[in-house]
């Protein structure tokens, strides 16, 4: 395909309905992107041994850190791939973050002794203490929900001030007072009673319940902050909601803090912005924020798909999908960046599939 014919192609995408389904999967195949001298990813390397596994995340140390959901464990690694500690036992883990601290997060189930049913669980990981050795840290229970043992958290992101935030999912939004869908926020600050990491509010910018606003959320999957920011990206799927990635901002004053959507599709200056385009996702489950350019990569998982959008919004052709030669996905459920490497959960396919851009491997 000639450089004209691919600028047509990429036009197409951006100028479709904005009630109609996008599909990454339509981009052209990777040899055409490469042929005209443009970029695109490649298949670095694939690493094996995991069960579904969920997140994974490239941490403060510089190590990659893997929810290995259906071995219940978490896996530790370097960048070679070779495996440096595995964790005990932790039931179905599916979200993961690194503090300041370099403690792990972990959102992962539990069974409640009262009522012996299985619940979500928030959990921290004394990984320093330990030496970094996973098998021997301390693993702390920070917050559960044994009232409505649906709920699970699937997203944890880390921002200023040892303060984290924590999606929270479940099958029932009717409450208007409490919610299955959250974003919490928590605070490293122990607590003077129970030694504990702190609670502190759920964030009542976003609403949660179906609706067509930029902030209404209503299943969210997945969550990522901007390095050195209150900044991040919440995932969602599709069901109930225009917009299955949500871009919030963090501003202070004196007076007051709030977070604000980064982009209005009622303001008309940003309507047009790739990453605010309506029914973009079908089921996006995980995003990941490069910590250097700050660019933004989410996977859809029922497209197989991964799109790539800059920090000004706007969408990447390096994106692809099912569709892509050599690019074969199936149900990603996690992506972490780093070191020009992309580091993608292949879920059904059990494995870790690393991808660098063309003009790295050359």
């Amino acid at each position: 395909m000639n450089r004209s014919l691919l600028i047509i192609a990429l036009a197409v995408l951006l100028l479709t309905g904005c009630q109609e389904k996008f599909d990454v999967s339509t981009l052209p195949p990777n040899t055409q992107l490469v042929s005209s001298g443009d970029t695109t990813y490649i298949q670095k390397d694939s690493w094996g041994g995991f069960n579904r596994p969920r997140s994974i995340m490239y941490g403060l140390d510089q190590l990659i850190y893997v929810t290995d959901t259906e071995n219940n464990r978490i896996v530790m690694l370097n960048q070679a791939g070779q495996v440096l500690s595995t964790s005990g036992f932790i039931r179905r883990p599916i979200a993961i973050a690194q503090d300041l601290k370099l403690d792990l997060l972990v959102g992962a189930e539990t069974i409640e002794p009262a009522t012996n049913d299985t619940i979500g669980v928030l959990l921290r990981i004394k990984l320093v203490a330990a030496s970094h050795n996973l098998q021997t840290a301390q693993i702390d229970t920070i917050w559960k929900e044994p009232a409505r043992p649906k709920r699970r958290f699937v997203g944890i992101a880390v921002v200023l001030n040892n303060e984290y935030l924590v999606a929270r999912n479940g099958p029932d939004n009717s409450s208007i007072v409490d919610p299955d869908a959250r974003i919490l926020r928590f605070r490293y600050r122990p607590n003077a009673v129970t030694k504990k990491d702190s609670f502190i509010t759920p964030l009542g910018e976003l609403q949660s319940g179906a609706g067509t606003s930029i902030t209404h959320l209503n299943h969210p999957t997945g969550i990522a902050s901007f390095p050195n920011s209150g900044d991040f990206i919440v995932t969602q799927s599709s069901d109930g909601v225009q917009y299955s990635a949500i871009w919030m901002v963090f501003n202070k004053t004196a007076d007051f803090e709030v977070w604000l959507p980064k982009f209005d599709p009622t303001n008309p200056d940003q309507r047009s912005t790739d990453f605010i385009k309506p029914n973009r996702y079908k089921n996006a489950l995980g995003v990941g924020i490069d910590r250097v350019r700050r660019d933004i990569f989410i996977v859809d998982a029922e497209l197989d798909s991964l799109a790539k959008f800059n920090r000004n919004g706007r969408f990447k052709s390096e994106s692809f999908g099912k569709g892509t030669p050599g690019m074969s996905l199936n149900n990603p459920g996690g992506v972490a960046v780093a070191e020009n490497t992309l580091y993608v959960c292949d879920t059904d396919n059990n494995r870790i599939v690393l991808y660098r851009l063309s003009t790295d491997t050359q």
